[in-house]
């Protein structure tokens, strides 16, 4: 009992000593490990962040009139679709009547006959104009996936920046309001009350800018998004990703807008072959039966449309010059989106390097140098316009820091819209379940 006893007390001292060294760091590290390999409580996972945050702007996106239209106009070009793989003819009933002597009447059947299978070219025409339809809307989607992510980038940083313009809006106003006690008390001089002030001045214009600013972001996030405000937060680690090993010769031929350029010049192709078809006739069989006077008759007629007056020659041309400008489209957009994904990619790289290496430089000074700063102006060590210019540095580098990182992000969107991979991406994100994490806000 007295052994049990003093290896439970070892272990306890062992933790403790462990814990002591420890960083607060270190200590969640420990914590959030202990926590993963523990069984889970409930069997229903918990719902990240980045989760909410796809989910919801998958949801909103898709409850726009525009791509509500979208899917209407698919249900027409699949009624179309089904109109053009109808017979092209319907049979025709007639009847006549010849008052003379002895009376002359009949009925005849007449059907003018798909000589040369106009049919089955329309019905090909009728698919390839609904797939046409299809893929416009996926590709309509993906810009206005698009749309929304930049519009939530640009909303989250005229959001940050106002919150930094309102805080050194404060700042200035509680130095103001020091610098004139500090001169009533004669500590300081008038030129420093009146710097702070010019200071204060300035900022309430700076402001005024980032309010229209955001109020132009939140509008935009109204378009797009459907929404006033952002309902979730995605973790910064979703705009930090690996581009190193990516083949972007994949994409060339996998994108939407190639996709779409090739379909098109099978529309025009099939719309060339329909207006060959139009160029020759159809005939007209009919077959009746009658009575001539005491005499029943058999009736048979025949008849073949004339082009002469119009042989539909300009029509068949024109189709044929149609084939030849979506071709060129075709080639137009295959190398636009080659030189598109290439400049994504770099721009993005670039970017990317720049946020990692700012962020490295800059996160452990601007933690503590406002206090620092205000510090050091109260003891006399520095002079009331380097406090000024020293908080206006520290707010710059701020602004710098939002602004770069935005950038970066914005240039992720436009990687993922020249690679048809942004609803991909949202998808992916949405079916993935990881620990909830907190959102920090860089202020």
């Amino acid at each position: 009992m007295n052994n049990q006893f003093f290896l439970v007390r070892s272990s306890i001292f062992a933790v403790v000593c462990c814990l002591l060294v420890l960083t607060p760091h270190q200590l969640i590290a420990k914590e959030t490990a202990l926590m993963s390999s523990a069984p889970p409580l409930a069997s229903k996972k918990p719902i990240s962040s980045n989760q909410q945050w796809a989910k919801w702007i998958l949801s909103q996106v898709e409850t726009l009139p525009s791509l509500k239209a979208m899917e209407s106009g698919t249900l027409v070009a699949n009624e179309q679709r089904n109109a053009m793989r109808q017979p092209l003819f319907n049979p025709e009933l007639g009847a006549f009547y010849t008052d003379k002597d002895d009376e002359e009447y009949g009925v005849i059947v007449s059907q003018k006959i798909d000589w040369f299978d106009k049919r089955s070219a329309k019905a090909q025409l009728g698919q390839v104009d609904y797939e046409l339809v299809s893929l416009s809307k996926v590709l309509q989607t993906e810009n206005k996936l698009s749309d929304a992510l930049l519009a939530y980038i640009e909303y989250s940083m005229a959001k940050q920046l106002l919150a930094i313009a309102k805080k050194q809006e404060t700042l200035l106003t509680q130095l103001a309001s020091d610098l004139k006690l500090r001169e009533d008390a004669g500590d300081v001089g008038r030129s420093d009350a009146e710097m702070a002030y010019l200071s204060l001045l300035q900022n309430l214009q700076q402001i005024s800018l980032t309010e229209i600013r955001y109020r132009k972001a939140q509008a935009n996030l109204k378009k797009t998004l459907n929404s006033h405000s952002i309902s979730f937060y995605p973790d910064s680690s979703v705009w930090i990703n690996s581009l190193d090993k990516i083949d972007i010769s994949n994409y060339f031929e996998k994108g939407l807008t190639i996709q779409v350029a090739k379909k098109e010049l099978e529309q025009s192709i099939s719309q060339a072959k329909i207006a060959h078809l139009n160029k020759k006739v159809n005939p007209t069989i009919g077959v009746g039966a009658g009575r001539d006077g005491r005499d029943n008759t058999i009736l048979f007629e025949i008849s073949i449309p004339l082009n002469v007056r119009n042989n539909y020659s300009s029509e068949y041309r024109a189709s044929l010059e149609k084939v030849n400008q979506t071709e060129f489209e075709l080639k137009e957009e295959q190398r636009l989106l080659k030189n598109e994904i290439q400049l994504t990619l770099n721009n993005y790289e670039q970017l990317k390097q720049r946020v990692l290496s700012w962020q490295k430089l800059t996160s452990s000074r601007l933690k503590a140098s406002q206090k620092l700063l205000d510090k050091q102006w109260r003891s006399g060590d520095i002079t009331t316009s380097d406090h000024l210019f020293s908080l206006r540095q520290r707010t710059d580098t701020l602004i710098a820091d939002i602004e770069l990182t935005a950038e970066m992000q914005k240039a992720w969107i436009e990687w993922l819209l020249s690679t048809s991979q942004v609803r991909a991406w949202l998808k992916n994100l949405s079916l993935i379940t990881e620990q909830v994490k907190p959102i920090l806000h860089r202020v």
